[in-house]
């Protein structure tokens, strides 16, 4: 065969073929991992926008000197953020310490050894 002429193209075949479905819609047209989660976000969104109007009302915070009038859901965030931030440094001077203990035991072994 000569590069210059044109090469034929290749008629589909019934291997290429996407696999449909008697209705005619491919067969990976339903995917339910997809709508379980689109789902599963719509409920997520509605919880936290039943939560906001629900806490939208304003609450009176005394402090030791002064004291500040907020919506509820802002409170609500603020002590989630702080929660949250404490436990993940809670959670790294406890594997700080527990790391330290462990080199501890291993010099202690090898200074028996």
């Amino acid at each position: 065969m000569n590069e210059n002429e044109p090469t034929p193209e290749p008629t589909p075949s019934s291997e290429t073929v996407d696999a449909k479905s008697p209705g005619g819609e491919p067969e990976e047209a339903w995917q339910p991992q997809l709508w379980s989660k689109i789902i599963l976000l719509i409920v997520v969104v509605g919880y936290g926008i039943a939560l906001i109007v629900a806490n939208s009302g304003k609450v009176d915070i005394s402090f030791l000197f002064y004291s500040i009038k907020t919506s509820a859901i802002v409170l609500i965030l603020v002590c989630f953020a702080v929660g949250l931030i404490s436990g993940v440094l809670i959670s790294q001077v406890h594997r700080h310490r527990k790391n330290a203990r462990a080199r501890l035991e291993w010099q202690a072994e090898q200074s028996k050894k």
